[in-house]
Order: structure tokens, then sequence, then C-alpha cells
């Protein structure tokens, strides 16, 4: 193989679907290796000590928890691919991992999702990135819109929990085009505030509103709720509805992963 075409070869990045990229987080500087510092010799010296909430877990269900958090995004059905283990031998292990409370269960319409709690991320001394203690779905889903919606190169930027004005409402994501358009995208998990969260958007810049909903019965029952709710001509006709799913098999279609 001529120098060139290892050259080319060496620069391809490795295929991964659009959920199964690493989850990344942000190193402190007072946590980053100090170069002046000696490195252990002995392996023995490294090894760090089992954080108590671990004590007495079976190695299966620990590397479970470890894909979760690793992995955040991905569905059930991909982790037991992934981990190379029995279907019986996972059940068993999620069954106990949501006893102790490491992580929930959580169905995007028929995608099933472990969503990890505060425990696990302190278990493995991983900082927490849910913003809100409102709702662990809801900050879990908005980290997963987030994350999908960043992978789209039609948006400039994506943020999330943002605060509008002094109202103090919050946005779930905000998404900029590369020309300046805003939309804001509402994570809905049932119909509860639905008519509130439309109505923060009365007179705002935005041109869409998407509410992002658990599944397709949701989405109808929130668009029901939307045209029925009396809302502004001009605001209704900026709403739009969509579901989870939706939302991935379209970022699939863009080839971003």
């Amino acid at each position: 193989m001529s120098e060139h075409a290892k050259k080319l070869w060496e620069g391809l990045i490795k295929w991964h679907p659009l959920t199964e990229i690493p989850a990344t987080y942000k190193v402190s500087a007072s946590s980053k290796p100090d170069p002046t510092v000696a490195k252990p010799t002995d392996k023995s010296d490294i090894v760090q000590p089992m954080h108590p909430s671990l004590d007495g877990i079976s190695p299966v269900l620990i590397k479970l928890i470890w894909d979760i958090l690793v992995y955040l995004f991905s569905s059930v059905s991909v982790r037991i691919k992934r981990l190379s283990i029995s279907a019986r031998a996972f059940e068993d292990s999620k069954l106990y991992g949501l006893e102790k409370g490491f992580f929930i269960e959580s169905f995007a319409g028929r995608t099933l999702y472990l969503i990890p709690t505060r425990k696990a991320f302190e278990a493995f001394n991983m900082p927490c990135p849910y913003k809100r203690d409102i709702s662990l779905e809801h900050s879990y889903y908005v980290l997963w819109t987030n994350f999908m919606l960043d992978k789209d190169p039609r948006f400039k930027s994506v943020q999330t929990e943002v605060k509008r004005g002094v109202s103090g409402s919050t946005s779930d994501v905000i998404t900029v085009a590369h020309d300046g358009v805003r939309r804001a995208w509402e994570v809905t998990l049932s119909t509860t505030n639905v008519l509130a969260n439309a109505s923060k958007y009365v007179g705002t810049d935005f041109v869409q509103v998407i509410f992002l909903c658990r599944d397709y019965k949701l989405r109808e029952a929130v668009k029901a709720c939307c045209r029925e709710g009396g809302l502004d001509p001009e605001l209704l006709a900026k709403l739009d509805y969509m579901q989870f799913s939706s939302l991935l098999r379209r970022q699939r279609k863009l080839s971003l992963y």
C-alpha cells in the first residue's frame, strides 16, 4: 500500500450509529493529570476504591450501569447486543438496577431507554448532566433532543434550558439556523401544561415551536389540545408536532451518524 493510501485509510472515521456515540464530559483543569507528578509503576497503585453504592453489586450490573453512562442514548435492544450477554442475565441485572435506583425505564414510542439517575453518575464519580430536577425523564429527553439536533448541519447553534426575558419561563431547546431563524423545541411527555408552554411564545420571534412528543398517541392529543385551546391564531400557525422516533429517523436520513 502506498504512503498516500495509508494516510487516507488512517484518516477514515469509524462508523457509529447516531445514538451510539459515547457521551462526552468536560474535564475540569483540576482533574487533568499533572505532568510534573511521576506516574505510578505498580498496577496496585492505580486501582481506585469502589464506591459504597456498588458494594455487593454483580459485575454484570456494574457493566450495564457503565454502558448506560457512556452510551447515554442507546436503546435497550442495542445495549444487549453490545454487552454480549444473554437476555435473561440482562433482565435480571436491569430489575436489580431499577430496584437499587441506578436508573429508570422510559418508553418513547416502542423504544425502551434506561435513564441513569444521579446515583449512577455518583457511583462512577462522573458529573451529572441534568440541569433541572423537576423530572428525570424530562431532563433526559432534553439532552436526547439536544444530542440529535446538534448533529444537524442546518443549525448554527443548539441550546438547552434557555430562560426567556424576565418572565422566568424556559425553553427546553432552541435552535438557530445559519440564516438566524430560531425554532423552539418543547419536550412533551404528557398533555399537562401544553397550553401554558405554547403561550410562552406569544409575541416572540420564533418562526416555529415544535412539541416533541413521546409517541404518536400523545402527539395527536397535544395537537387536539392546542387546536381546541383557544390559542391566538398567529401562535397556532407556528405550532408543529413531532414524535421522538420521527426526529431520530430524520437525523438518520441526513447520514449524520
